[in-house]
């Protein structure tokens, strides 16, 4: 998901299956860090997404974001889920810089992108871009990482008429679906698919809320995140039925509730508000010029801070193949 500053320069956060599609639940992975150890590991990590996996691919036809706030060109202090799940994999996972020229990384989210929209940072060009690297061959030995839609969910929160709401959450998934068979199809074996964390619970929807007068604002972007997940539940149990492969489905909106719920117990004290404030481009007045982040749950409007990246991160690592 993007930041609202980034806005003009782009578009502004388990199940596993055996022998059939079944529903995992994945709360306790964030208390526990379980694996799985029945697969090889894989050798390489190849990520597609948003700002909630970008180290640097907006960045690269923009500019250096300040730090601090932002921590190396990430939109969050620290570092990213997806580069939890590869440190602990002991993987290397770099910007691809797919933008500016040929992929030097693996990573290729950018800040900003959608699922349901084909503009040049958005997931069907992503995944174009790494095809068109690896002349159409997606390693076998290799994690795929498909973890986008928060933009698509925040989109269909601010569109007021229902059928079109519906039809952007539609598109999200169909491209999420689609750009999951381009990987099987050009060889991938090992992918997971994450889900979106609730856009409802998001200090950017309450505020939305505020300054419009519409209260219902967060249950209603909470019914339509929900909405998209199940949506993408479906497609996923579709897309092994179709493929044969096993396809794992990250249940991080659950994860996530778990953590807001039992906030004491992971250090938090404030999950409501942004500790960065991308509006006045300051931190807000309890964060203390960020000397108290640690303590929040959202680094801003929208994203989270990197003690949620690290716990997201360690769920990916316990039921990643």
């Amino acid at each position: 998901m993007p930041n609202s500053s980034l806005n003009s320069s782009s578009r502004s956060l388990a199940t596993r299956k055996s022998a059939s599609y079944r529903c995992l639940t994945v709360v306790f992975a964030m208390l526990g860090g379980l694996a799985f150890a029945n697969m090889a590991r894989a050798e390489a990590i190849y990520v597609f997404g948003d700002s909630l996996s970008d180290t640097g691919n907006l960045a690269s036809v923009t500019s250096d974001f300040p730090n601090p706030p932002f921590s190396g060109n990430r939109v969050t202090n620290g570092d990213t889920a997806v580069e939890v799940l590869a440190d602990l994999r002991g993987v290397a996972l770099e910007a691809s810089l797919h933008l500016v020229g040929p992929a030097q990384g693996t990573n290729y989210a950018v800040a900003g992108a959608k699922a349901g929209t084909d503009e040049p940072i958005d997931l069907n060009t992503q995944v174009d871009a790494f095809l068109l690297n690896t002349q159409g061959q997606a390693p076998a030995d290799a994690l795929y990482v498909v973890f986008i839609g928060g933009n698509d969910v925040r989109a269909a929160r601010d569109e007021p008429n229902h059928r079109a709401s519906s039809e952007l959450l539609k598109a999200a998934l169909d491209g999420v679906k689609t750009n999951v068979e381009k990987l099987i199809a050009a060889g991938a074996e090992q992918v997971v698919v994450v889900n979106v964390p609730d856009i409802g619970a998001i200090p950017e929807t309450s505020q939305l809320a505020a300054t419009t007068g519409n209260w219902f604002l967060p249950t209603s972007a909470t019914v339509k995140t929900a909405a998209y997940n199940l949506g993408l539940k479906q497609r996923v149990k579709s897309l092994e039925k179709a493929s044969g492969k096993d396809i794992v489905l990250i249940d991080l909106f659950s994860a996530f509730r778990s953590i807001d719920k039992d906030a004491e117990a992971y250090g938090i004290s404030n999950t409501t508000e942004p500790c960065f404030s991308q509006a006045t481009r300051s931190y807000t007045e309890g964060c203390a010029f960020g000397q108290n982040i640690s303590s929040y749950a959202y680094f801003d409007e929208v994203h989270p801070t990197a003690k949620l990246h690290e716990r997201g991160g360690r769920l990916l690592f316990a039921y990643a193949p």
